[in-house]
């Protein structure tokens, strides 16, 4: 039994708890996958017959309309768990999740999710729990989308992803392009290049490689 991925597990809220051999079990039942950077997870509107949880490397999830506009709400990192709500409404997904690079996840049928339901009754709770923080996630996402205009949107954006280095840097470690941060605000790739350069002008931030080092707080209104 791989000692790694049973810690991993013993981490997760969904699996806090659980024994030894509840933990084998579980990954007895496990499929591992390794996916390239670009592949599709699920698509919107495909069926949900299995639910993922991420190991490792990164993810987005989006919609999008037929003229290919994408609205990108969540961005997957180690221990997120993709596909679950189809596993209980059956219906079909109402997103598309794809790997933002190669990554690792562990795959489990409806048939074994439900199995686990059935053995573990405290899955429910936390997974109640877990579709919660879904719910709540998405309404901030609506509200800012609602309430704020572009510039609020991407100074949210920038100051819930920033992380503060050991010499005190304030940066944004995910490598971003105009286009990204379009997806993530809902705007236009041009919107967000002009408020960039103001940003740079106003000596707010510095971008080096992708990267957004913040160099002050951001203000309200710009």
């Amino acid at each position: 039994m791989d000692t790694t991925l049973k810690n991993f597990l013993s981490q997760i809220p969904a699996f806090e708890g659980f024994s030894d051999e509840d933990l084998e079990v579980v990954l007895q039942a496990a499929v591992r996958r390794h996916l390239p950077k670009g592949t599709f997870l699920f698509r919107e509107g495909d069926p949900g017959e299995a639910m993922y949880l991420l190991v490792e490397g990164r993810t987005r999830s989006f919609t999008s309309d037929n003229q290919g506009k994408e609205f990108v709400f969540l961005i997957g990192e180690a221990g997120d768990v993709f596909g679950e709500t189809s596993m209980i409404d059956d219906e079909p997904r109402s997103w598309s999740t794809q790997c933002e690079e190669d990554s690792t996840f562990l795959m489990f049928t409806k048939q074994d999710f439900r199995t686990a339901l059935d053995a573990y009754p405290q899955i429910k709770d936390k997974l109640i729990l877990s579709l919660a923080r879904m719910v709540r996630r998405l309404s901030a996402t609506m509200k800012n989308l609602a309430l704020l205009d572009v510039y609020g949107r991407v100074r949210a954006l920038f100051e819930g992803m920033v992380h503060e280095q050991a010499d005190g840097t304030m940066i944004i470690n995910e490598p971003l392009t105009q286009q990204a941060i379009a997806d993530r605000v809902g705007s236009s790739r041009e919107m967000i290049a002009r408020i960039l350069k103001e940003l740079v002008f106003g000596g707010y931030v510095r971008l080096e490689n992708k990267r957004i080092i913040l160099l002050q707080r951001m203000p309200e209104r710009f």
